[in-house]
C-alpha cells in the first residue's frame, strides 16, 4: 500500500459524504438513484448545476438554516431534478442501458458533478485493449470490500485505507488471473478504490464485476473510444475532475512510482453494505 499528499492536497478532496450515499439507496426517500444527490458538505465547489425548478419540498429545504442542503445551489431531487441520461435513453433506462454496454465489452463515459471519466469492465481484454492508447495510470473501481478481496491482496492496513480512503491512492498487487495484466500496463500494483461519485454508486450497484476507469483529460480524451456516455441531462461538460487522481508522486515500499496527476484524490465515501 502507499500513500503520500500534503494536507492542501487532502482540503481538495472530493466525493458523496455518507449521508448522501444513504440517500442515494434509501427507497423511500425523494432522492433514490438520484444522479446529482450531494450537500453542502460533499458539493464540489463551483460546480455547474443544470437549472433545476424545485419542488415544494425541496424549496422549503433550501430555505432551512440548518439543514444540510441550506447554501446547496438547487441540489433537487428525483421528483423536480433533471434525469438520467446515456445517449438518447432517459431515466432509468440510461442506466440500464450502460450496464448493457459495459457488460458485452463496450467502454462508457461517466460524467457528473464530481468527474468525467471513462471506464470499461476491467477483466474484458477486448475492452481494455481498445483503452490501450489512453494517457494518465488505470485504477480498478470495485464495490465493496469482499469484492476487492476477490481481485487483490489485500492486507489489514490495505482494507482500512480502501474504505477510509485517508490517503491518495491504495495500491495493492492484484490477484491473477483474476484481472488481466493489460489492467496494470507498467507497474505491478493498480490503485484499487472504493465508489465516490453517485454514478459509480450507480454502476458498481447494477454490475458484478470491477470497472477499470481512468480520468478523460488531455488534448485529445475526446478521441478515446467510447459507446456512449452516461451523465445528467443539462449537465456541461466537467472543466475538472474532484475524484480519483492520483498524486504526483506516490511512495512504494522505499521506491518511487512513475504515476504523474494533476488532480487531488477523492475523499472517503462509505460503500453501501447491500445494494438495491
Amino acid at each position: 500500500m502507499v500513500n503520500s499528499a500534503s494536507p492542501a492536497a487532502r482540503r481538495n478532496e472530493r466525493g458523496l459524504c455518507s449521508a448522501c450515499v444513504r440517500e442515494l439507496f434509501d427507497r423511500a426517500g425523494r432522492r433514490y438513484l438520484y444522479p446529482l444527490v450531494c450537500c453542502d458538505d460533499c458539493r464540489p465547489p463551483a460546480a455547474e448545476v443544470p437549472s433545476v425548478v424545485l419542488c415544494e419540498d425541496c424549496g422549503r429545504e433550501s430555505r432551512e438554516p440548518d439543514v444540510r442542503r441550506s447554501g446547496s445551489v438547487a441540489a433537487g431531487c428525483a421528483a423536480c431534478g433533471p434525469a438520467l441520461r446515456w445517449e438518447a435513453i432517459t431515466g432509468a433506462d440510461a442506466l440500464t442501458a450502460a450496464v448493457a454496454a459495459i457488460g458485452a465489452g463496450g467502454v462508457a463515459g461517466l460524467r457528473d458533478l464530481f468527474a468525467d471519466q471513462v471506464v470499461c469492465d476491467a477483466r474484458s481484454e477486448q475492452a481494455l485493449a481498445r483503452m490501450d492508447g489512453a494517457s494518465g495510470p488505470v485504477r480498478v473501481l470495485v464495490r465493496n470490500v469482499s469484492m476487492a478481496r476477490e481481485v487483490a491482496n489485500l492486507s489489514a492496513p490495505d482494507m482500512r485505507a480502501l474504505v477510509e480512503r485517508a490517503e491518495p491512492a491504495t495500491l495493492v498487487r492484484l490477484r491473477e488471473p483474476v484481472l488481466p495484466r493489460a489492467v496494470r500496463r507498467a507497474t505491478p500494483d493498480v490503485d484499487l478504490f472504493l465508489p465516490r461519485t453517485p454514478l459509480q454508486y450507480l454502476l458498481t450497484a447494477r454490475l458484478d464485476g470491477p470497472l477499470a476507469v481512468w480520468d478523460r483529460s488531455g488534448e485529445r480524451a475526446d478521441e478515446w473510444p467510447c459507446d456512449g456516455t452516461l451523465t445528467v441531462s443539462g449537465l456541461a461538460r466537467a472543466r475538472q475532475s474532484w475524484t480519483t487522481g492520483l498524486p504526483a508522486r506516490l511512495a512504494l515500499g522505499g521506491t518511487s512510482s512513475p504515476f504523474i496527476s494533476k488532480e487531488p484524490a477523492a475523499s472517503p465515501a462509505p460503500s453501501p453494505v447491500s445494494t438495491p
